[in-house]
């Protein structure tokens, strides 16, 4: 299967997760689409200034690959600077949030994966 990006759903979020500030994601492929425990897989840029609100994954796990920007993650109570070629796991049970502290949009990889 091909996913043209003119085939993804743009989702625009205003204060993702109670965060602040804005969040455009890219959806390529949703639980719909897939066969295995893969829930999504999305292209994120957080805004100049925004953040994705601390939160806690109950029944999925997330991985963060960042491709551009510069941004601060708040890992399970630990902040910790993220750029270009890192990469955020965030386990069943664990907390993060993710803040743009650069002077571009923060893009990034989403998966998001059931648990």
């Amino acid at each position: 299967m091909l996913v043209k990006f003119d085939n993804t759903t743009l989702i625009e979020t205003i204060r993702p997760r109670e965060g602040k500030g804005k969040i455009k994601g890219y959806r390529y492929l949703d639980n719909l689409q897939l066969e295995n425990n893969l829930k999504g897989f999305y292209i994120n840029e957080l805004e100049v200034g925004s953040e994705v609100g601390y939160h806690e994954h109950v029944d999925d796990e997330e991985i963060y690959y960042i491709l551009d920007g510069k941004g601060i993650i708040n890992d399970n109570g630990e902040e910790k600077e993220v750029s270009a070629g890192d990469l955020v796991y965030t386990k069943h049970q664990e907390k993060h949030s993710i803040k743009n502290i650069g002077d571009t949009n923060l893009k990034f990889i989403a998966f998001i994966i059931k648990k």
